[in-house]
């Protein structure tokens, strides 16, 4: 409660929570529980103006990539003037100790693909990354433990009894779909990374410029190996499920 109170606090009249995602799939379950006031289109982006849970909040697809998730975080914080950004979605599992449906909670996202080709080799420039919001990420582990998620199905992750689990830890960034093992294994070993994905540090970089708490919650749809490509197909739509419950929990607790 004392996480939630401190962010409210923070929530000044006029102000608003941001919520992104990359594709429709990723805000379907928290776009349900809004109560759409206005809609608007700017730069060929929808923002939907309402409230969820009596929260102000504005929820827009960004598209995919950094470019995208970088112009539409800054239309957030200049057009509607959010207090706050939570970017929800899917990933590709870097940290092998975590199984399609998991969910990782940003503690600092990093960009993987920003650096300096010497010779054969890349040398990346971000290492440090951008440290998430505590309150945020607080709100988020409590919401994750929380929720009441129902088994992983066994097409997904190859056992029974197996329940998503979530952690916090680093979120790499790069406009790149992951699918090779060898890639993951040096995403892993460079940035020791949780997952990886597609727009959060640039969300995360845009915040930082401009003095905007965030945090991004992630699902995994694959294991950003060579079977990558024909995971996401198959359970991107869960994992999109899996990390919007989070959201929504979040929302309630702030609340509280």
């Amino acid at each position: 409660m004392m996480y939630a109170l401190l962010f409210l606090i923070a929530l000044q009249p006029g102000q608003k929570l941001g919520i992104i995602s990359a594709m429709d799939i990723e805000l379907a379950l928290i776009k349900q529980d809004m109560q759409v006031e206005a809609t608007d289109t700017i730069n060929s982006r929808i923002f939907d103006i309402g409230t969820i849970n009596e929260i102000p909040c504005v929820c827009v697809k960004a598209g995919i990539g950094k470019v995208n998730a970088a112009i539409t975080a800054q239309l957030l914080i200049h057009k509607y003037d959010v207090a706050a950004i939570i970017f929800t979605g899917v990933a590709g599992g870097i940290d092998p100790l975590l199984d399609i449906g998991d969910i990782v909670i940003s503690k600092k996202v990093v960009h993987h693909d920003y650096g300096q080709i010497v010779l054969d080799t890349f040398v990346p420039w971000d290492t440090m990354g951008f440290a998430a919001d505590s309150s945020l990420v607080a709100i988020a582990v409590k919401a994750a433990g929380s929720v009441e998620f129902e088994e992983v199905p066994k097409k997904i992750c190859k056992e029974t009894g197996h329940y998503p689990q979530a952690t916090v830890g680093t979120i790499a960034t790069g406009d790149q779909f992951i699918s090779s093992e060898e890639k993951r294994k040096w995403i892993e070993a460079i940035f020791h990374a949780a997952c990886v994905e597609m727009e959060g540090a640039a969300v995360a970089q845009v915040c930082a410029v401009n003095n905007i708490p965030f945090v991004i919650i992630r699902s995994l749809s694959d294991l950003a190996n060579e079977k990558a490509d024909v995971e996401f197909e198959l359970f991107a739509e869960y994992a999109a499920q899996t990390s919007n419950l989070i959201v929504r929990e979040m929302l309630k607790i702030m609340k509280e």
